[in-house]
């Protein structure tokens, strides 16, 4: 281990023994208002005994039932990460209100957490043949596809969560996970009995470009890991490397990020509560000062578009044989 990382382990236990990782009733609870909100709002604007629906109407009532998808993927999150009683009896929230399997996309996760933008590990930057991240070997690239990337990329993007649910069910089916599996029921026949499916899976898919976009664009962009420089560094260091925080400017912002922004801190201290980061990222930046590393910021807007550049510019990248595709090593389905 480097020195970074001894120091890091000494912060950590810092941390641990000052009740950093301790939840708070009213953090916990102000979580859940703005997806409850969320929710409440999209069902009661394309609920079927709403009477007759105006373009509008549907549309905002598709776009407040995107925001409490996306919203809810964030508590799904934070309760299969969680310790503690709370966060145990929350853990089937995933299945019955985010519609996924929540031992199937922890089992993915954990990967993403431990080989953050390694090559053949990530499933999050798994993205080829549809977006390349780095310059494809010639046997791998749709040259004219690839062309395109910086314009399309919301496409591929938007199916994220409908593809999460097709495999989720696929998963459970395959490991008889038969608890999760009558909790997607659950989920499905709730959502299906309440709100027409047109307006439902339209919302599903906007959900899924809203989430894609706020996952990866804190990834990216920074150094991503393959040839020489796979397994390279050691976890603190990776994570430095591969990870830049978001600064949101106003509330609505932080609150559609569910935490995200705070992204260096979650993948440092993934169990600890996601409303103690803004404060822990104070000591965070001290750290990395002194252990000469990296803490990288960007604004929420302009995050996004150095994404697309960085898109754009692989687009036309000449190609580099012997360069990997990005197929996992390790499947779950």
């Amino acid at each position: 281990p480097t020195k970074a990382t001894y120091a890091f382990r000494e912060l950590n236990k810092k941390l641990l023994d000052e009740g950093w990782y301790r939840p708070q009733f009213w953090g916990e609870t102000k979580k859940l208002l703005p997806w409850a909100g969320s929710l409440a709002a999209g069902v009661a604007l394309l609920s079927r005994t709403a009477g007759v629906s105006s373009g509008l109407r549907t549309f905002a009532g598709i776009l407040m039932l995107a925001i409490s998808n996306t919203l809810a993927g964030w508590l799904s999150h934070d309760y299969v990460h969680g310790r503690g009683r709370f966060a145990t009896t929350m853990r089937g929230f995933g299945e019955l209100v985010g519609g996924m399997s929540t031992t199937w996309w922890s089992n993915k996760h954990n990967m993403h957490h431990a080989l953050t933008n390694e090559v053949g590990y990530d499933e999050d930057i798994a993205l080829d043949p549809a977006l390349h991240l780095w310059r494809p070997d010639p046997a791998n690239d749709i040259t004219w596809l690839r062309r395109w990337q910086h314009v399309y990329w919301p496409l591929p993007y938007s199916i994220l969560f409908l593809y999460w649910r097709f495999d989720s069910i696929r998963y459970v089916l395959a490991h008889k996970k038969w608890n999760e599996a009558a909790r997607l029921a659950g989920h499905w026949a709730a959502f299906l009995a309440i709100v027409p499916a047109g307006p439902l899976f339209l919302s599903v898919w906007l959900s899924g470009l809203i989430t894609a976009t706020i996952v990866t664009v804190t990834h990216q962009s920074e150094e991503i890991f393959l040839g020489d420089t796979l397994r390279k560094y050691d976890f603190v260091e990776a994570q430095f490397r591969s990870t830049r925080d978001a600064k949101c400017n106003n509330p609505i912002s932080h609150m559609l990020w569910g935490g995200m922004q705070w992204q260096l801190e979650h993948h440092l201290f993934p169990t600890m509560p996601r409303y103690r980061y803004p404060a822990v990222s104070k000591i965070l930046k001290s750290f990395a000062a002194e252990q000469g590393l990296d803490y990288r910021v960007t604004g929420e807007f302009k995050i996004i578009a150095d994404n697309v550049k960085l898109l754009k510019t692989l687009a036309t990248a000449p190609q580099q044989p012997g360069n990997p595709d990005s197929t996992p090593l390790f499947k779950q389905i």
